[in-house]
């Protein structure tokens, strides 16, 4: 998947910006949601689910952790092997 190179810049600059303030949570949501945006769900899990623990109230990051948690359990679902 080619990330368009407007997407790579923001999140390079988010990067900077939460080493500036890692105690921001909008700034990890918004670098969550821009990774989630490129397929790194990952990443962008670990960023919802710092941002809860900065700002428990959050309904967007609530929203974000439980999408990408269903899409991880429906990735390690074995078709297989249920």
């Amino acid at each position: 998947m080619d990330i368009p190179q407007e997407l790579t810049d923001e999140i390079t600059a988010l990067n900077s910006a939460i080493e500036q303030r890692p105690d921001d949570a909008r700034l990890l949501i918004r670098r969550g949601k821009l990774l989630h945006r490129t397929g790194r769900f990952d990443c962008a899990l670990n960023d919802f689910l710092r941002a809860k623990r900065l700002c428990p109230d959050n309904p967007e990051a609530d929203a974000y952790i439980a999408l990408l948690r269903e899409i991880f359990a429906f990735r390690h679902f074995d078709l297989y092997n249920p």
